[in-house]
């Protein structure tokens, strides 16, 4: 039975992640900051969307806009240092070419090996869709498509002009997803490839007897694949009779949830699948909503959030009505990004780890000029859907949006970084070693309390220090960490 949130308690969780050394902006879009910085371009960045890394999370790629007609890039990094690999109107990897338009959906691995999508200018236009890998080319409109099934000749398939989904493996094989595909029949032409090999085809069967009728034309990644290329997930429609859809979640050829099923203890029906994902240890995650439009998340078949369940082991806080994004890494971590029920509007969206404590939170202070600090005046916003990342070390990865300290004016987006170990447990986790309750904290609280400063007001009326305070952080203190 979840408990009714109370007022020390909604103070609690929203100011859960307030202290601890700050996430660390990377790039943003802030005018004129150094941050907005567009590496070796002098100009600023736009926008940012479709963040991806490789499974150790060390290496990251994303799709960016840049103040400029030409604003198309795709950004390839380690750590704080990104790289432009490719730029709209610049030349490609293909002579007497140049990039026309960038696709969203990248992939790298482990050692910095990245694929992403370009459609090309300065061709015709019956070949000028690409998957690029650095300067090599792995798929382009008018090439040969091998190794399909079709019901007249075989051998004389091409890919078409949507090639998507790419990713990398450890031993540098792209995985992709080929859709209308030519010189086949129309109830084929959709394909995923794992290299060269076609792990399933729009209008075969799958290995659980259901047919492939369609894979999922949405945004970002739908295929993803196992570092090692032995498991694989994808989102699919598996009702051929054109008369209706049935989205269902697809895991090495097997149908593994799809529209109408139910959950043990959740009596509404699946209504719709948003993403799927193979994390790097084969574990698969997938989120979507029910017929009700509340929202769902699986890890391995198994509900590890929705809406109205616990946000985290404080059981302080519930999941709202949007669910917005969940990510795991090799170690069988996750991150589980969504609103929540508490009732101010200026910090109820989080990032849940494991769905034992909230690691993010709307309203956070972000280091904005590098000093260690959050004394930037800027505080995080919103988190964009997807695009979060969780590294083998436990470092953390977003793209999220910024305002002014205080719920201020809209900042824009940016990329963020959180170092492992720098968010506290609990409001009373208030001195290193964070996720260790002990004397230091008492003494940060003394101190805090006594400078009345923000860490230790912790209970109505705020801006008030008196004894409430000290039984809101004991409250805190005797909980422990998860």
């Amino acid at each position: 039975m979840m408990r009714s949130m109370t007022p020390v308690a909604l103070l609690a969780a929203a100011t859960a992640t307030a202290v601890g050394a700050p996430p660390q902006v990377i790039y943003s879009e802030i005018p004129g900051d150094p941050t907005a910085q567009a590496p070796g371009l002098g100009i600023d960045f736009t926008g940012f969307l479709s963040l991806y890394a490789s499974p150790n999370g060390q290496h990251w790629i994303f799709k960016a806009f840049v103040d400029d007609a030409e604003n198309d890039v795709i950004v390839v990094g380690f750590g704080l240092t990104g790289t432009i690999v490719a730029r709209e109107a610049d030349p490609t990897p293909i002579d007497g070419t140049i990039h026309e338009f960038l696709d969203s959906d990248c992939g790298i691995n482990d050692l910095g090996v990245f694929a992403y999508g370009s459609r090309l200018d300065g061709v015709p236009s019956t070949v000028d869709e690409i998957i690029f890998s650095g300067s090599t080319i792995i798929a382009r409109e008018g090439e040969p498509a091998p190794n399909l099934f079709d019901l007249g000749a075989t051998g004389d398939e091409i890919y078409g002009n949507s090639l998507n989904s790419p990713s990398v493996l450890a031993d540098g094989t792209v995985c992709f997803r080929a859709d209308l595909i030519d010189n086949i029949d129309s109830d084929y032409e959709s394909a995923l490839y794992i290299g060269t090999t076609v792990a399933a085809q729009e209008g075969t069967m799958a290995v659980s007897g259901q047919t492939y009728d369609s894979f999922a034309a949405l945004s970002g990644n739908t295929f993803s694949v196992s570092p090692d290329g032995a498991h694989w997930i994808v989102e699919a429609d598996i009702d051929p009779s054109a008369l209706s859809s049935v989205e269902a979640v697809v895991v090495d050829g097997s149908v593994m949830l799809q529209d109408g099923d139910t959950f043990s203890g959740l009596p509404l029906p699946i209504d719709a699948v948003f993403s799927v994902e193979m994390a790097p240890n084969a574990d698969w995650y997938a989120r979507g909503d029910f017929t009700d439009d509340s929202d769902w998340v699986v890890r391995n078949g198994s509900i590890i959030a929705h809406t109205g369940g616990a946000v985290d082991a404080n059981d302080l806080e519930n999941w709202g009505a949007a669910i917005s994004g969940v990510t795991g890494n090799i170690n069988g971590d996750y991150l589980i990004a969504g609103d929540t029920d508490n009732p101010d509007p200026n910090a109820n969206s989080v990032v849940s780890l494991n769905g034992q404590q909230v690691v993010l939170r709307e309203g956070d202070g972000v280091d904005l000029d590098g000093n260690g600090l959050a004394d930037d005046d800027v505080e995080i916003n919103s988190f964009s859907p997807e695009d979060i990342v969780l590294a083998t070390d436990g470092t953390i990865y977003a793209f999220v949006t910024l305002r002014e300290a205080g719920a201020g004016a809209s900042l824009g987006d940016a990329f963020i970084r959180l170092l492992p170990g720098s968010t506290p447990c609990n409001v009373a986790d208030l001195d290193e070693p964070f996720g260790v309750l002990d004397f230091s904290d008492v003494v940060a609280f003394l101190g805090a309390f006594a400078a009345m400063e923000s860490a230790a007001d912790l209970a109505p009326p705020m801006g008030v220090f008196d004894f409430s305070d000290v039984v809101a952080f004991l409250g805190a203190f005797a909980g422990g960490c998860p």
